[in-house]
């Protein structure tokens, strides 16, 4: 399993710099809003993802007057301790695990997978596709070790046959990235299928427990109509080279998620939905962890928010037996902690300043 052990930090937000020995269970956050509460759970997503759950560019992580980022991350894996190194500035980031370069952020997420549960997940339900996409890749990432190269051979083609087409080239000279297209492309489509099989019996599961009353399907469009991929990209050659991109495809793909046949962003409230999205994180995790061997990291962000005291206490209760090492913000006062988490440690910040409470 994976555990943060220790957190050093500097330029993150309006965080002041600090070292932060970290509890191996749970570290419950509170503070007022815009004390900084949300910045150290991105310090601590940065370390699995190597990017922010509410930024793509990194000039805005970045602490104004800091000329980067850093964050330094002790992190035990299997009883095995590594340190973890990562600086970001407007132009340039650097990663480092054990005093070695990493190329890719895949590395990152081997060593540290995370889960955050926020109001962003709303995306998840009622925003564009690229959302599930995300969602349904990270999962697949730790469930099937083909996907990654898969997915990294199907995009190279992607972003080669996009150029052609804005370059006019002859349908002939598409033909290479057809192929691959269409080979990978298929092979991805399996791996997603067979996925979201194992998704839908534990998101089910967890979605009962928290008090969900209707079975929930996921409808998968993968993206194209035809059986043949390949086939289907050089019959729409000249379509594509008029729109200058690709059509068809997995990187078109979508999922939804249905109760008694209807879309759920249709006809469940706020509060249905964020049941459906704590047992989608659950689920998810639940696989992670059977798949890599790990409990990911689970950052939440003001669990209080679109959940009742008692699905509250129902989630933490689940959290608590998932084995995960859980980061958990909150507007000071009650939590309802479940006994297992009894022992837990509890960080303060005040206008960008940590403190341990005792």
């Amino acid at each position: 399993m994976s555990r943060i052990r220790q957190l050093r930090l500097d330029g993150i937000r309006n965080l002041a710099a600090a070292t932060l020995d970290l509890h191996p269970r749970c570290t419950l956050i509170s503070g007022d809003n815009g004390s900084g509460k949300t910045a150290l759970l991105e310090a601590l997503y940065l370390l699995g993802r190597g990017k922010s759950f509410r930024e793509n560019q990194t000039r805005h992580l970045i602490n104004h007057g800091k000329p980067h980022l850093r964050l330094i991350a002790r992190i035990e894996r299997d009883g095995r301790e590594h340190l973890l190194g990562i600086e970001k500035s407007a132009r340039e980031h650097r990663l480092r695990l054990d005093g070695e370069n990493l190329k890719t952020l895949s590395g990152l997420a081997a060593l540290t997978p995370n889960q955050i549960l926020n109001s962003d997940n709303f995306a998840l339900i009622d925003q564009g596709p690229e959302h599930r996409r995300r969602y349904l890749d990270y999962g697949l990432y730790y469930h099937n070790p083909a996907f990654l190269p898969d997915w990294q051979r199907y995009n190279y083609a992607l972003k080669n046959r996009n150029a052609a087409l804005r370059q006019n080239w002859r349908a002939a000279d598409l033909a290479p990235w057809n192929h691959i297209l269409g080979e990978t492309g298929s092979r991805i489509d399996a791996y997603r299928r067979a996925y979201l099989a194992a998704l839908e019996q534990a998101l089910n599961t967890y979605h009962a427990e928290l008090g969900g009353l209707d079975p929930i399907h996921i409808h998968y469009q993968r993206g194209w109509t035809g059986d043949d991929l390949a086939a289907q990209l050089t019959a729409n050659n000249e379509r594509d080279s008029q729109l200058k991109h690709t059509r068809d495809g997995i990187h078109r793909a979508d999922i939804r998620f249905h109760a008694d046949g209807r879309d759920i962003a249709h006809h469940y409230s706020r509060g249905q939905q964020k049941t459906l999205i704590c047992a989608l994180i659950l689920a998810q995790t639940r696989l992670i962890t059977a798949d890599n061997g790990s409990h990911p990291v689970i950052l939440i962000d003001d669990i209080a928010a679109e959940l009742d005291r008692r699905r509250q206490h129902m989630l933490l209760n689940f959290l608590a037996d998932s084995g995960a090492q859980l980061y958990i913000t909150h507007i000071d006062g009650d939590l309802p902690l479940p006994d297992a988490l009894a022992d837990h440690q509890h960080l303060h910040i005040d206008a960008g300043h940590i403190t341990e409470k005792p």
